[in-house]
């Protein structure tokens, strides 16, 4: 394919994630990326006439959305089959990037360029956020044009609602807050909101870190504005995933082995002492039922229900799985929800799972770098453990399917980051 027309097609990603704010504003987002990336796909096809190349992690996903394809004859609620196709969207669109990104980038810029896309836009949404959590004259709410064909039936579910009433947060409780608005900003939920913001924030500190001058400052900016957009949402896991995830990072960036075995020996020292002291004093019970109990006892006891219930009917089905999330009396909540790894194992049973885990395996393996040298393209290997020490962590709480922007941006992210190893290794061969 000529370079061209890979710019083009570049081009017309970039600009697709651009106008994010749009498509929110008219209720498509949910349903746009994947047509949008489809065309794209499509496109691509055509200019590079039905050849492309594809790698270990493509072939591991398509056969996850067999998997994914196959769990479809077990669902049991006719109602569930929107969510299944609604979620199947969201992998079929990450494979159709995985695919247009390794044989169409082979430019730093296009890389950066794509990233920037992203920044801007979670810029956008983190001020958004954070004018709604601080003034009510911003906490708005209208029906997207999408609300005025969908059907009654479907506006009326949890899901279609946030589609057709377009807000940016609701009102919530929390422990020393009180009764809050919570916000969502362009996302259908608060903790889709702080797990995209959870892995988007290391990637503006990457740019930050190769940039100078206006454009440094400008992602310092954006990177301080998501930050507190997170704490406004409240999200405690994204929070505490990104929290724990730059520490882990800040030691993984260590190449002193002795120094780096000195500091894990004294930190894991006090740490051990510190918990002692924590115990013995009972202040431990009271962090661990702050962090449990911050939104009232009916969070914490619900989740600690649905995975129970998801384990135990996960063994009902445990090779291919149950398909999607399938609703239980007496629980709030499907099974199937409100973890990443718990929902995977429930809805495409043990080989969906082993598939899901060997390409987050795989992804984590690429970012080793053998021979050391300091150049964008190693850096942004270093950002990327960041970013997928966030991403393995948050994950055991939040289903990030539920939201198709999300995925789209993660797995933009982590094409980007799988691309960047091929390039990276070209280059050194040459």
């Amino acid at each position: 394919m000529r370079q061209g027309l890979k710019n083009r097609i570049v081009s017309e990603l970039y600009y697709l994630i651009l106008l994010f704010p749009l498509w929110w504003f008219l209720g498509m987002e949910q349903f746009l990326w994947c047509f949008a990336i489809g065309l794209i796909f499509i496109q691509f096809c055509i200019y590079n006439k039905w050849e492309f190349r594809t790698n270990i992690i493509t072939l591991l996903l398509a056969f996850f959305i067999v998997v994914y394809g196959i769990s479809f004859f077990s669902i049991i609620e006719k109602i569930r089959y929107i969510t299944y196709f609604r979620n199947l969207s969201t992998y079929l669109t990450a494979l159709m990037l995985l695919v247009i990104t390794w044989n169409v980038i082979d430019k730093w810029w296009q890389i950066e360029k794509l990233l920037k896309a992203v920044i801007v836009v979670m810029l956008i949404a983190s001020i958004v956020g954070v004018l709604g959590f601080s003034f009510e004259l911003f906490r708005i709410q209208f029906k997207s044009l999408t609300g005025y064909f969908m059907p009654n039936s479907i506006a009326k579910t949890g899901y279609g609602s946030v589609i057709a009433v377009r807000n940016i947060g609701f009102y919530n409780w929390f422990i020393g807050i009180g009764t809050y608005f919570r916000v969502s900003s362009f996302f259908l939920y608060s903790t889709m909101f702080s797990s995209t913001l959870a892995i988007t924030m290391p990637i503006a500190l990457f740019l930050a870190n190769i940039n100078k001058g206006m454009t440094r400052n400008f992602y310092i900016f954006s990177f301080s504005m998501m930050g507190l957009a997170l704490l406004f949402t409240t999200g405690r896991v994204a929070i505490m995933a990104f929290s724990i995830g730059y520490i882990m990072f800040r030691f993984i960036s260590i190449k002193n082995f002795s120094i780096k075995f000195s500091i894990f020996g004294i930190g894991l020292l006090l740490c051990a002492l510190f918990l002692l002291w924590l115990e013995q004093s009972g202040i431990l019970h009271q962090i661990i039922d702050l962090l449990l109990y911050s939104r009232g006892e009916g969070s914490a006891n619900t989740r600690m229900k649905i995975y129970i219930q998801t384990y135990n009917s996960f063994l009902e089905r445990p090779i291919f799985g149950w398909g999607t999330e399938r609703d239980v009396k007496g629980l709030a909540y499907p099974l199937g929800s409100h973890s990443y790894y718990l929902g995977t194992l429930y809805k495409q049973g043990v080989i969906g799972f082993t598939l899901f885990i060997s390409i987050v395996f795989l992804i984590w393996n690429k970012l080793k770098v053998k021979v050391y040298s300091d150049n964008n393209f190693t850096r942004f290997f270093k950002y990327g453990k960041f970013l997928m020490l966030v991403y393995i962590m948050n994950s055991f709480t939040d289903v990030l399917d539920l939201d198709a922007t999300t995925m789209l941006f993660l797995w933009l992210f982590l094409s980007l980051l799988i691309v960047a190893k091929r390039i990276y290794i070209t280059k050194e061969i040459k």
